[in-house]
């Protein structure tokens, strides 16, 4: 199913732009890692239409491929895996790349930042403590956890469905529902972009939490049901790609509207949530429609992106920040270095990618097979 690997790759380089473009925002965000003096309202609308949906796609894409694994190979060889892609590259990210991503806050901002191994030791554990974009991969193990117990205590729910059925007119409109009021719920009680340090062992997004996991918990479903197969359903892009271009201009006016004031009404609290909820499903299905249709490729460049994305993913902010850093106060078109330092970052991120890190992995990879045919 190539269209869904270059989709999660399409994701993380969307990613990667969305995180460039957070240093041009209008905002004054104090906890971003490099603000430029550059700064448009275009970057305002395009993060928070980015911000709703790329996270959801991922738990999707996520929620769809480990039930396969989990159900073919079992609990302990599924558990290997996850421990070595994601259990440890999580922690690795948050004791040794947040807190230099951290420190890029002070060192961008001060003629004379800090020592780094003092900020280390005492600043990053205690005030400036993040995950950075690695509280992902700690979510997604605390899913993949409870699709594990769920494996547990009725295996037979991860079994393929026999018969490949579509879903019915309903369960689009009431995952919607579902996933506003997930939304609501967490916002009667917290800021809708609030961030929540769990004992220092998850970095959470309250008001989103139920949200991503209902998205994994669709593509467990999605994968049941064989949905995106050739006998199975698959969406039309006709539909949702309209839907969801109403969406976005629909969400983007109620987000400006009525939920940038200082103290949010509950109604507006619930609009919110619902525009939200259904601009997201609708884009994810767009853009599942639109890779299925157009993108279901196995051409060189696509494979080898797909090949590098989860490594372009984990190492992108240490390749943004330099060069943040560098250009930050270069009084020059903002469209020219906002593009320029986009397509730098992410083709360095590839050519480290592709050339150093990988092979450096694969090297690891074949002493120790080599050991074990010996």
């Amino acid at each position: 199913m190539y269209f869904l690997d270059n989709l999660k790759a399409f994701i993380i380089l969307l990613m990667v732009v969305f995180h460039v473009g957070m240093g041009y925002t209008t905002w004054d965000l104090k906890w971003w890692t490099v603000n430029d003096i550059q700064k448009n309202k275009f970057f305002d609308w395009f993060i928070l239409e980015t911000d709703v949906y790329i996270m959801p796609i991922m738990f999707m894409i996520a929620g769809y491929f480990a039930p396969m694994v989990l159900d073919k190979k079992g609990v302990t060889v599924f558990w290997k895996d996850k421990l070595k892609r994601i259990v440890l590259p999580w922690i690795g990210g948050v004791l040794f790349i947040a807190p230099f991503i951290s420190y890029s806050i002070l060192f961008s901002r001060m003629d004379t930042p800090p020592n780094y191994f003092a900020f280390w030791q005492t600043d990053f554990f205690g005030p400036y403590y993040q995950q950075a974009h690695f509280w992902f991969l700690g979510v997604l193990s605390l899913f993949f956890v409870i699709l594990t117990v769920f494996h547990q205590l009725n295996p037979v729910y991860l079994k393929k469905s026999v018969q490949k059925t579509n879903p019915s007119a309903w369960l689009f409109p009431a995952f919607a529902l579902l996933t506003a009021a997930a939304f609501f719920s967490g916002n009667l009680f917290f800021w809708n972009d609030a961030w929540v340090n769990v004992k220092f062992v998850f970095m959470l997004q309250p008001v989103r939490l139920l949200l991503h996991l209902c998205y994994f918990g669709l593509g467990v479903y999605a994968w049941k049901h064989s949905w995106f197969t050739r006998s199975g359903y698959s969406p039309r892009l006709l539909p949702w790609g309209i839907s969801a271009i109403i969406m976005l201009f629909v969400f983007l006016m109620y987000r400006v509207t009525f939920t940038l004031m200082p103290d949010v009404p509950v109604l507006f609290k619930a609009g919110h949530a619902l525009t939200h909820a259904t601009f997201s499903l609708t884009v994810t299905f767009a853009l599942i429609a639109l890779f299925q249709k157009f993108f279901d490729s196995n051409a060189y460049l696509w494979r080898r992106l797909a090949a590098n994305s989860y490594t372009i993913y984990l190492i992108h902010q240490c390749v943004i920040i330099p060069i943040g850093c560098i250009v930050q106060k270069l009084d020059i078109n903002i469209w020219v270095k906002y593009g320029s330092v986009s397509v730098v970052v992410l083709v360095l991120c590839f050519l480290l990618a592709e050339y150093v890190i990988n092979p450096i992995l694969s090297l690891g990879k074949q002493g120790k097979n080599m050991q074990i045919h010996s």
